[in-house]
């Protein structure tokens, strides 16, 4: 494969639905291109295979993640349910402890009181 190629190639494919970037948006997506912007995120297409991205916007107190996004209609629509199931991943579960809220019967995250519906609810992050 010639030298041209090469630089033409992306790695969108290679990355997961979702990911943590935390601040190294230019290292992980050199020469993209904003589409939209909305609720603190931005629209991102990949240059050389279009791939979509909904890239929080950096925020010292939060994690800020990039999510593969299929379509730009709707591009903004909640994708809550992946970014809990990458909480729970990042975190993990305590079976030893129950979730604090109040009827909850669901176990804690690690490094948390709460369960990862009521930590997500709350802000809580990876």
């Amino acid at each position: 494969m010639s030298d041209n190629n090469k630089q033409m190639e992306c790695d969108c494919r290679d990355h997961p639905a979702i990911r943590r970037i935390d601040g190294s948006l230019l290292a992980l997506f050199p020469g993209f291109r904003h589409v939209d912007v909305a609720h603190w995120r931005a629209l991102l297409r990949c240059p050389t295979c279009g791939q979509l991205w909904a890239v929080d916007e950096w925020d010292k107190y939060q994690i800020q993640l990039a999510v593969k996004v299929a379509d730009a209609e709707g591009w903004n629509d909640s994708d809550e349910a992946l970014r809990k199931e990458y909480l729970a991943q990042s975190r993990g579960e305590n079976t030893a402890a129950k979730c604090m809220w109040s009827g909850c019967k669901k176990n804690q995250l690690n490094g948390s009181a709460y369960c990862v519906d009521h930590l997500y609810a709350n802000g809580g992050t990876a």
